[in-house]
C-alpha cells in the first residue's frame, strides 16, 4: 500500500505564511534544497490546496528557462510531469499534470491506494490567512 507523506514548513511560532500571504521565507539553501529533490522523486501523486498550487503553477506551465540553475530545472521537470490533486472550495481551472479533487482527503487517499501506482502520496498544505494558532 501506498504511504501518505505530509511536508509543510512552519516558522518556530507556529505561522506558515508571512503577513502578507508570502512564503518565500522558506526558500531552502543549496543542501537542503537537493534532499527536497530526493524527496520528491519518491513522490508518485501530490495533494495540495488551491493557493499552494496557484504558487507552484511557474513549474507547472512554464518551458524550461535556461536561466534557472541546475537544481532548479531538475526540480521542475519532476514537479512539471508529477500527477498533482487540487484541493478547493472555490471553483477554480486545474492546468498541466493537475486535477480537481472530486471529494474528500479521506476519500482521495482511499482512491488512490485501491489504484496501481508507484511512489509516495504526498500532501502539501499552508495555512491562510496567517493566524496564531489555537495553542498560543
Amino acid at each position: 500500500m501506498r504511504s501518505v507523506t505530509c511536508s509543510m514548513s512552519v516558522s518556530l511560532d507556529g505561522y506558515i505564511v508571512g503577513p502578507d500571504g508570502e512564503f518565500d521565507w522558506t526558500t531552502p539553501d543549496e543542501e537542503i534544497f537537493r534532499s527536497c529533490i530526493d524527496e520528491i522523486r519518491e513522490v508518485g501523486v501530490h495533494l495540495l490546496g488551491r493557493r499552494l498550487y496557484e504558487t507552484m503553477l511557474y513549474g507547472e506551465t512554464a518551458d524550461p528557462d535556461p536561466s534557472l540553475d541546475d537544481s532548479m530545472l531538475e526540480w521542475t521537470a519532476i514537479w512539471k510531469r508529477l500527477p498533482k490533486v487540487v484541493f478547493s472550495t472555490t471553483p477554480s481551472a486545474v492546468q498541466g499534470n493537475a486535477r480537481l479533487a472530486s471529494g474528500g482527503l479521506a476519500e482521495e487517499i482511499e482512491r488512490l491506494r485501491a489504484e496501481p501506482g508507484e511512489g509516495d502520496i504526498a500532501i502539501g498544505a499552508a495555512l491562510s490567512p496567517p493566524r496564531r494558532p489555537r495553542w498560543i
